[in-house]
Parts: C-alpha cells; sequence; structure tokens
C-alpha cells in the first residue's frame, strides 16, 4: 500500500499508543484509565468539542470552515476477560484482562487520525468527528453513545470503523456493500417447575425435563420454519438446572445465541420459540420466560458509500468479504446514518500472526496500524473534506 510520507512519520506515535493501551485493558463501561489516556491525547489537537459520553465514552469534533459533510470514525475501547499468552514485552499488566480483539489497535489508529487533522486542521472544508465507545464486547455501548448525541450537532453524514482481521492478509482491506457482520442476539430461557422428592416425581413439575425437551425442540426450528437460503445460526451453550439428584428440579436456566443476517428472519425465529415455549406451558404445567440479554442488529454497510470509496481507495488493496457471522454494535450507528464498517488484514504467516481474535495469543504487525490510518487519510480526502 503507497503510504504518504506524513502517515508514515507518525509509525512511533501509532505504536506507543497502541502497546500503552495494550498495557492497560480494561473491560465493558470501566474504561476510566483508558478514557482519560485517550482524553490527554486529544488535548493539543485542536478539537473544537471533546465531550464525555456514556460515562467513559469520548465524542471529539474538528470542524472546519466551509460548510461540507461531517464524517465520523469510530473506535472501540473495551478489551476482552482473558489471561494474556502472547509473551510480548508489552504484554498486558491486569491479570485476566487482554486487548485480544484488536480494541487496542483500533483506539491507536483514531489517535493517529487525531494528531495528523491537527496537523491539517486550517484545511478542512467539513467537520470531523471521532468517537472512541466503551462496552463493544458485553451490552453495547453504541446504543448510548447514540442516546446522548454522540451523531448530532454536528450532524453526521457518514460513519466508518475498522476492525482488525487476521482472516485477511496484511496489506489487504476487506470491503463489501450489505450485510458483512450478523444479528445477534444472546438470550436466555427461564423455566419455573415446582421441586418435590425424586422418589414423589408426581407432586412436583420437573423444570429440568421441559428444558431438556426446548433445546431438544428449538434445534429443529432452523430446518422446518428458516428457508435454507436465508442464513441462521442458533446455539444452546448452557443449561443449568437442578439441586440434587433425587430433587426434582424446580427451575432450569437455559443460554445460547441467535445469529442472521436479516433482522426479519430474527424476529421469525423469536416467534417461533416463544411459540415453542407456551406449548411447553401447556403440556409440561410449566411457566417460562424467554429474555434479550444482548442483542445487536445486522452490519450492513450502505451500497453508495462503498460504491464511492471503490472510486478513490486503491484498488489493489481492496478485497472483497462473505459476510460474517461475529456480530458488532457498529450497527446501531448505520440504523441512524448511512456507515461502513471495513476489515483491516493482519495476518502474516511469515511473522507467526495467525492466532484468531479473542484468542490469549492473539497479536498484530504494528504496520497495519499505518495501513489502517492512510485509508481513513484517502476518505477524508477522497470526500472533499480537507483540500
Amino acid at each position: 500500500m503507497h503510504m504518504a510520507a506524513e502517515i508514515y512519520q507518525l509509525k512511533e506515535r501509532l505504536i506507543q499508543h497502541r502497546r500503552h493501551l495494550h498495557m492497560h485493558p480494561e473491560l465493558g463501561f470501566e474504561v476510566h484509565a483508558t478514557r482519560d489516556y485517550i482524553l490527554s491525547c486529544l488535548e493539543n489537537c485542536g478539537f473544537d468539542e471533546i465531550r464525555i459520553l456514556a460515562g467513559t465514552g469520548i465524542k471529539a469534533v474538528m470542524k472546519g470552515k466551509d460548510e461540507g459533510m461531517t464524517l465520523a470514525f469510530r473506535a472501540d475501547m473495551d478489551a476482552l476477560p482473558l489471561q494474556e499468552e502472547t509473551g510480548v514485552e508489552f504484554a498486558s499488566l491486569s491479570c485476566g484482562k487482554m486487548h485480544a480483539c484488536g480494541h487496542d489497535g483500533h483506539m491507536a489508529i483514531l489517535l493517529g487520525l487525531a494528531e495528523w487533522l491537527g496537523l491539517h486542521k486550517g484545511e478542512l472544508n467539513g467537520n470531523i468527528v471521532l468517537i472512541f465507545q466503551p462496552a463493544e464486547e458485553t451490552v453495547g455501548g453504541a446504543l448510548l453513545m447514540i442516546k446522548e448525541g454522540v451523531l448530532e450537532s454536528p450532524k453526521v453524514d457518514a460513519i466508518f470503523g475498522f476492525h482488525l482481521l487476521p482472516d485477511i492478509p496484511q496489506g489487504k482491506i476487506g470491503l463489501k456493500e450489505g450485510p458483512v457482520m450478523a444479528q445477534t442476539c444472546e438470550f436466555t430461557v427461564e423455566i419455573a417447575g415446582k421441586s418435590a422428592h425424586g422418589a414423589m416425581s408426581h407432586r412436583g413439575v420437573d423444570a429440568l425435563l421441559a428444558g431438556c425437551h426446548f433445546v431438544n425442540a428449538v434445534y429443529g426450528l432452523l430446518g422446518r420454519w428458516i428457508a435454507p437460503d436465508e442464513k441462521a445460526l442458533l446455539t444452546i451453550g448452557k443449561l443449568h438446572a437442578g439441586e440434587k439428584r433425587n430433587i426434582i428440579a424446580g427451575r432450569a436456566i437455559i443460554e445460547g445465541i441467535i445469529r442472521t443476517f436479516d433482522d426479519g428472519v430474527y424476529e421469525r425465529i423469536k416467534e417461533n420459540i416463544q411459540g415453542l415455549l407456551r406449548g411447553l406451558e401447556l403440556s409440561h404445567r410449566i411457566e417460562a420466560q424467554y429474555r434479550e440479554d444482548v442483542y445487536y442488529p445486522v452490519v450492513n454497510n450502505d451500497a453508495n458509500l462503498v460504491s464511492q470509496l471503490k472510486k478513490f481507495l486503491p484498488p489493489d488493496v481492496l478485497q472483497d468479504v462473505q459476510p460474517l457471522m461475529i456480530a458488532e454494535d457498529f450497527s446501531y450507528y448505520q440504523r441512524r446514518v448511512p456507515g461502513v464498517y471495513m476489515f483491516l488484514g493482519c495476518g502474516n504467516e511469515s511473522k507467526g500472526f495467525t492466532a484468531p481474535l479473542h484468542s490469549s495469543k492473539f497479536n498484530f504487525d504494528e504496520e497495519v496500524l499505518l495501513y489502517g490510518l492512510q485509508i481513513y487519510h484517502d476518505i477524508i480526502k477522497g470526500f472533499g473534506v480537507m483540500r
């Protein structure tokens, strides 16, 4: 990838940011030290407004001279509850916490962009909004950031984001219009029965038996109610019930996930699950409740924006990608404004960077941070927001 000299000069700063953030990972909304570090980095970049949103999120606005477009760029801030096993000299200093999904890299790119913007503020024709968002890995901080006005004042015209991805070779950018990441629902089913002595089971209502019937039946939903070309996934990962071997279980908790590339398909799956539970209530005399714990819509890239990007981004670095079953709350921004979420390739077998996302050994060549910054530079220039 061709690298502008002014971008390459920021390499050491990008690495410095990435390594500091990697050494000090925090979880969910509790990214207080991460927030404070980012604020200190933004202080001297010439932003016209810096606001704290969602407690630990940051919105930084740089205004141009003319009434051009307002472009937003977003990075997620939170780490994962993993014990790091990379062996790098800048490994996590927090036991049981690690940036294993590349969010340290995402933030470093955005901090590099902030510094570059500060050097060229006088050339801005429109506005730039930088969004540092907490809790992507948990309950979804995007929705709260939106509710607190991250896309307003100035009103954002388009939003962009990156995710590091080792499935794509280093130096390539995964770009596709339409669905690129799945809708996800993390759900819980609670079944209430009545405990009794195991030798007198007729006096109880067996929540465990009902739960087993639910698990067996729910896996048949996709094959019988959802067409094969409507890609969907349903997984039950946990069933907990009972107290002792000789007591009828009075309560069962079932946890699972649903993923699709169509929010309408998800609604049909949910409707069928709820119908199945009503049937179990009648046949097993239990009471059942379905609850959405986490819900992210489909990450759906705006076709017009993708078309425009392909006109000025280097064609030799762009790579078409198939939709992935992983999920991202960037989708909430795309429900409000046109947006594009891209994949920043970081797979490099020759250097040993092959560990998948969410692995305790995930790592990447920090040269890819420059590739991400260069693409953001090209977007700002390509849309005419900077002369």
